[in-house]
């Protein structure tokens, strides 16, 4: 790839300044003062939006994926098979592929302890559940492939996918009367894009720990404590966070690669089965497949024989 350190941070800066206009928009249309700073505006958020408490917590994840289920069944022609339950842990945050031999489905683990700010929760069921990880590995379990390549995991194409669920939820408008779930969702990608920055700053630049942490609840609106938990993980392991939002933006790419090439013909079913198709895949495997699909759209005249 000829992704550098310096790019890698650019396009991080670059996302956050559109989001961060995002972001301001849906505040204002709030009635919100946008001088006070993201992690005052998150705050009074959820305070305004409310939070879901305890028990309550595991039956709300159910409605919200048992909504997005119906609403992007239409968005594949191929769906798994096997179903995705919702269970209540002391974390949460995490998603479980099911068992290969069928006897376990997904599970999507929750922290059903203490309370959740009720705009968060939309975009965290789409990402972990449907039409996220859930829909992605489980369907690839049921693909009719090698063992390894059902159960392999390449964490660019794995996440930029569940980073791509977040998207498409926004454009079939299961946004479209939740301004508070879209600021949500907003401040994942906001979260997604800062660790490009982030990352690089740490093992390209030198930056120190409190920079870090400074910078991701500065350009987040994230709680302290929780990007402190955060960047410990981005000196850990190296790329591993910023492969979320690279991941996304070639799946966006190649997207927008077919729709050009096509045009009318563009079928967004027919291009999900084909991201899909195959597992999960190497970002320049997975080009490959998509311009060979390409390819295929738009034969070039045989050579005359004879």
């Amino acid at each position: 790839s000829n992704l550098n350190a310096s790019r890698i941070s650019k396009i991080g800066k670059d996302a956050l300044e559109r989001i961060h206009a995002e972001m301001r928009r849906e505040f204002k249309a709030l009635g919100y003062d946008d001088e006070k700073g993201l992690p005052n505006l998150y705050r009074k958020l959820a305070r305004d939006g409310g939070v879901v408490t305890g028990s309550q917590i595991v039956p709300a994840y159910e409605q919200i994926i048992r909504e997005a289920k119906k609403r992007t069944a239409a968005l594949f022609s191929v769906k798994p098979g096997t179903e995705v339950i919702v269970i209540g842990s002391q974390l949460g945050g995490a998603y479980m592929a099911p068992a290969l031999d069928g006897s376990r489905p997904g599970i999507f683990y929750t922290c059903d302890k203490g309370d959740i700010p009720r705009f968060s929760m939309a975009s965290l069921a789409y990402h972990e559940a449907i039409p996220g990880h859930h829909h992605q590995m489980a369907l690839a379990q049921e693909l009719d492939l090698p063992l390894l390549r059902r159960d392999i995991g390449f964490t660019s194409f794995i996440e930029g996918w569940a980073l791509y669920a977040e998207r498409l939820a926004k454009e079939i408008g299961l946004y479209d009367n939740d301004p508070l779930g879209n600021l949500g969702r907003l401040q994942y990608e906001a979260y997604r894009a800062a660790r490009l920055v982030v990352d690089t700053g740490i093992h390209a630049r030198r930056w120190t720990f409190q920079r870090a942490v400074d910078f991701m609840v500065r350009n987040t609106g994230m709680n302290r404590s929780n990007m402190q938990g955060e960047v410990i993980r981005y000196i850990s392991t190296p790329g591993q966070a910023a492969a979320y939002y690279i991941g996304f933006m070639k799946i966006m790419e190649l997207r927008e690669r077919v729709r050009g090439v096509l045009g009318k013909r563009f079928d967004l079913r027919e291009f999900h089965d084909i991201l899909l198709g195959n597992g999960a895949l190497p970002l320049p495997v997975l080009e490959n497949v998509v311009d060979d699909f390409i390819a295929s759209k738009n034969p070039r005249t045989a050579p005359p024989t004879g």
